[in-house]
């Protein structure tokens, strides 16, 4: 195994939305996070949770998502999610597919909750499949390349997912190639 595998702890993330624009009023509406240590997913250190945005979700995105106004109505308001985000962004690199996508929302969610934007050390699967294959690939694609299940537009499901093709990614990449795809996001300048 990776020696810097081996030492790290990663922390698969993934987020789903209202849309595609946080500067136009899109928030997050779910969120999970699955741990990877020593080449294994901490199935019992898994953090999910659906995201009260306090806005509507349009009806094209909760036929994509599967989550309805009803659904998220109960749910906990992104500040109370953010504090339980904090301990896995402090102390592990996370792994996301697409990284500005998600840090962008977990930017302008800190800043709305008047939080300074979180500083968060990731790695990003497309960039990894990039070194890889040459090119960035889709979660689908890379999914389906490793025999993993098909991404469903679901935070659990697609962070799951995430962490299996990370670890299968990380299988064709030295330690030094491993460093060089380490970035650091001190949150945006909006």
């Amino acid at each position: 195994m990776n020696d810097f595998l081996e030492k790290n702890l990663f922390c698969a993330m993934d987020t789903e939305t209202t849309g595609t624009d946080p500067l136009g009023g899109d928030r997050i509406i779910e969120v999970a996070v699955v741990p990877i240590f020593k080449g294994k997913i901490l199935r019992r250190s898994i953090y999910h949770s659906l995201v009260n945005p306090n806005v509507k979700i349009p009806a094209t995105i909760q036929k994509i998502h599967k989550i309805s106004n009803e659904d998220i109505q109960d749910a906990p308001e992104i500040d109370h999610v953010f504090e339980q985000l904090r301990i896995f962004l402090n102390r592990s690199i996370i792994v996301f597919h697409r990284a500005y996508f998600d840090l962008s929302f977990l930017d302008i969610s800190a800043k709305e909750i008047g939080m300074l934007p979180p500083t968060v050390t990731y790695i990003d699967t497309q960039e990894m499949a990039k070194m890889v294959f040459g090119e960035k690939k889709s979660l689908a694609w890379l999914a389906e390349k490793f025999k993993l299940p098909k991404p469903t537009h679901r935070a659990l499901d697609d962070a799951m997912i995430t962490a299996k093709v990370f670890l299968n990614l990380a299988k064709f990449l030295s330690k030094a190639q491993f460093e060089d795809l380490i970035r650091v996001w001190r949150g945006s300048e909006w």
